[in-house]
């Protein structure tokens, strides 16, 4: 199955996108997976890495790959001066993934990037293919990462049939500290801030009776689950949205369910 997703950008914004598609040859290749943006010229001075488009791709180091998209990307075409072609590049002004470049142009799917768009509004493009995968383990590890959905819908955080979570510290809601010691999931909003959720073992929901009743689930900051008609947050991820985990004191597992 193969699909898309477009996200319009402001000039200027950062935004967190998730990686959901794979190339057609199973691969995670950039170059083949993110379109739709204007490229700028490679300049000598590198004065391209402060007006091209960007992405910012966590790596295992703890930073971030910074990929920049140019009008005329320098790779090897078995000549002895190589050829230019449209493309991510690294800040050399190489096509990622080239033997000379110092960037592999390969992403991960369940994991989110930075996205900038510098010199106008337009459209970011991702498509590909699905993932083929009944579920996918996405890892949040014991600190703040950049995760996402693995497969391109909608989802909400309480949702058992799209996902599924092992190894969450749950809070409780009579500890007044909850919000330090659960579990957390940040999600943007249209607001330009983050929905904070926690993870409790006791979360309030209305369950038609005088006093309510309580059970497991992301919560907002009052204890009252997700998506309760007294509850501050939805619940919702839309399609194609990163966000960021927190595994406090341990990592947890979240499992996406095609």
């Amino acid at each position: 199955m193969v699909g898309y997703q477009n996200k319009s950008l402001d000039k200027g914004k950062f935004y967190i996108l998730g990686v959901q598609f794979e190339g057609m040859d199973g691969t995670m290749d950039i170059n083949q997976l993110v379109s739709g943006l204007t490229g700028v010229e490679a300049d000598e001075d590198g004065l391209f890495t402060k007006t091209a488009a960007q992405m910012q791709v966590p790596n295992a180091k703890g930073t971030y790959d910074i990929y920049y998209y140019l009008t005329n990307g320098w790779f090897d075409n078995g000549t002895e001066d190589g050829d230019f072609k449209p493309g991510w590049c690294d800040s050399n002004g190489v096509i990622a993934g080239e033997d000379d470049a110092d960037l592999d142009g390969q992403l991960t799917a369940g994991l989110s990037a930075w996205v900038k768009d510098v010199g106008a509004a337009e459209t970011f493009v991702q498509a590909g293919q699905v993932p083929s995968d009944d579920s996918v383990e996405v890892q949040a590890p014991a600190k703040f990462a950049l995760r996402a959905n693995v497969y391109p819908i909608a989802f909400n955080l309480n949702d058992a049939d799209k996902v599924s979570y092992s190894g969450l510290t749950a809070g409780d809601i009579d500890d007044d500290n909850f919000v330090n010691t659960a579990s957390q999931i940040q999600v943007p909003n249209a607001k330009g801030t983050y929905d904070v959720y926690y993870y409790l073992s006791n979360g309030w929901y209305d369950n038609g009776t005088e006093d309510g009743g309580y059970k497991a689930g992301w919560c907002d900051s009052n204890g009252v689950i997700a998506g309760d008609a007294e509850s501050d947050l939805t619940g919702d991820v839309p399609a194609g949205q990163g966000f960021w985990t927190k595994g406090v004191g341990a990592a947890f597992t979240i499992t996406f369910k095609k």
